[in-house]
């Protein structure tokens, strides 16, 4: 009984290994998307890795920058909300907090990426779109 126990799961391992090479070139090919290199589709920006070691330095240096520059309004920016909150009474005063504290974090993105997109402007990359739910669904 035990022999053929073996001798079952031997068949079953076996067959397990002769039919993973066939499973992972099917999921390969089913994943693939085109037979080249992936190339932007207009409109869409360039990835990270096709930039030059001089454009990455010089994004780096646009993003330390605003980040540095921004600090001290994110700071304030989670003072106000925490303090909001701690006022609030209600779950509507605690909706409204939130309310608020969402529209100024996308303010602070808006600008950020508003300074970004220049600095990739003068670079001669393709400036970053919004986000697709900014200004619809939930505010």
């Amino acid at each position: 009984m035990r022999s053929l126990l073996t001798v079952f799961m031997a068949l079953t391992n076996r067959w397990r290994r002769v039919l993973l090479i066939p499973c992972v070139a099917f999921t390969a090919a089913a994943l693939q998307q085109s037979g080249g290199f992936a190339e932007a589709a207009p409109g869409r920006r360039m990835p990270e890795s096709n930039l030059t070691d001089s454009q990455k330095q010089r994004l780096f240096e646009a993003r330390r920058s605003y980040a540095l520059r921004s600090y001290d309004k994110r700071f304030a920016l989670l003072k106000s909300g925490r303090s909001c909150l701690e006022r609030a009474q209600t779950p509507e005063d605690g909706k409204a907090c939130m309310k608020q504290q969402r529209q100024a974090r996308r303010l602070l993105m808006k600008q950020g990426r508003e300074v970004m997109n220049a600095e990739r402007r003068r670079l001669g990359l393709t400036p970053r779109r919004d986000f697709r739910w900014q200004g619809q669904g939930r505010s």
